[in-house]
């Protein structure tokens, strides 16, 4: 069997690469929320490689094994951080630093006597946790949309199985037992992970990929063509749009006026990339939000989430009111066709929150949007939630 020191090395040197590899990325690319995070979270990961070497090459230093298992707790706990920004939910950063804190402590309390698996069942129960949990986060919308986040829903079941596994038979049978050397002792453990961190960064590199090229369009406004073709007034950036959109409901509040957040999303354009290409799915979100843009109400805030899905903002007295305006979008959307595949026409999912039931807070009207979009989406798309 490889040695541990070999093995070690190698897990370093795939965790250096890949981690610099999407650190550069995130910070030569539009570095979002969920791009930062997991890039800390290579970061983490880089240490917890520093630090096992660190033990490995000096036995007395134990204090590196409370190191790195923080680290790796840390590490596994800021992946579900991200993904929960990337689905434009609140990141609990604070969750995975509990969990580091609790993994490091259980090393420092056992001691310089605890030996080489002091912690090991808080630092397997962390990871497979924290593991299961981005499961169950890449299961939900954006992320989900995607082939990347099926196979990083893929890595995050495969890391939890592995742990939990390793967990009981840690506590069953020992870690000097075979059955733990053979199968989940620290050298098979490390050709398991050198593996899946290989799998998870292609996902998240695909996933900001996809991420980035959104918010640029977002950023310099869809282009919207006229009828001629001539190139058209664009659609604001989702930051241009806040900055109204606030004003709006601060003094709608005031008055206590409604406004309806009516969240659109083209249900072809992942459709059209996979068969067509991305720049075949750019010019179907262009005509697409061309196509919203003519459709709303003549009073509403038209702006770019991210590319093919759009955010209309406007006053109705009742929500029924902002669904017949939807309505309308989605009928005056089917009249287009998509030229990259014959007969086919350009549908899509809509989902509504008003300011009655959510409140004036734009923030909790976004999310309320996002998750009436996603039901929408939900029950086959072409189709209106609130």
């Amino acid at each position: 069997m490889i040695e541990l020191y070999t093995a070690q090395l190698a897990t370093s040197v795939v965790t250096t690469v890949c981690g610099v590899m999407f650190i550069l990325d995130t910070l030569f690319g539009r570095a979002d929320a969920s791009g930062r995070l997991w890039a800390v979270s290579y970061m983490s990961g880089m240490l917890t490689s520093i630090a096992y070497a660190i033990w490995i090459l000096m036995p007395g230093a134990w204090w590196a094994v409370a190191v790195g298992n923080g680290a790796m707790v840390f590490t596994a706990g800021l992946l579900w951080s991200g993904a929960r920004a990337f689905d434009g939910r609140s990141a609990l950063v604070w969750a995975p630093g509990a969990g580091a804190v609790v993994a490091a402590l259980a090393v420092l309390l056992a001691g310089p006597d605890g030996g080489a698996w002091a912690g090991a069942g808080v630092l397997f129960v962390g990871i497979a946790l924290f593991s299961v949990l981005g499961a169950v986060e890449s299961l939900h919308a954006p992320m989900r949309e995607s082939w990347a986040g099926r196979g990083l829903t893929v890595a995050f079941l495969v890391i939890a199985l592995y742990y939990v596994l390793r967990t009981g038979v840690l506590l069953v049978a020992g870690p000097d037992s075979s059955e733990f050397r053979t199968l989940f002792g620290s050298e098979a453990s490390a050709f398991v992970m050198m593996t899946l961190i290989i799998v998870t960064t292609v996902c998240l590199v695909v996933l900001r990929g996809g991420r980035g090229a959104g918010e640029r369009a977002g950023e310099r406004g869809a282009a919207v063509p006229s009828a001629t073709g001539a190139q058209g007034a664009p659609v604001p950036s989702a930051d241009a749009q806040r900055a109204l959109v606030e004003d709006w409901l601060e003094r709608a509040s005031f008055h206590d006026e409604q406004f309806v957040f009516t969240r659109v999303r083209l249900d072809e354009v992942e459709a059209i990339d996979l068969a067509f290409g991305r720049s075949a799915g750019a010019a179907l979100a262009e005509r697409f939000a061309a196509a919203v843009r003519r459709y709303s109400p003549p009073a509403a805030a038209v702006g770019v989430l991210a590319q093919g899905e759009l955010l209309v903002v406007a006053p109705f007295p009742r929500v029924a009111d902002a669904r017949r305006a939807a309505a309308a979008v989605q009928a005056g959307l089917g009249e287009q066709l998509v030229s990259e595949a014959e007969g086919i026409r350009l549908s899509s999912s809509i989902g509504l929150a008003g300011t009655d039931a959510v409140g004036y807070d734009y923030a909790r009207l976004l999310e309320a949007s996002r998750e009436a979009l996603g039901r929408a989406r939900e029950s086959g798309g072409d189709t209106i939630a609130d």
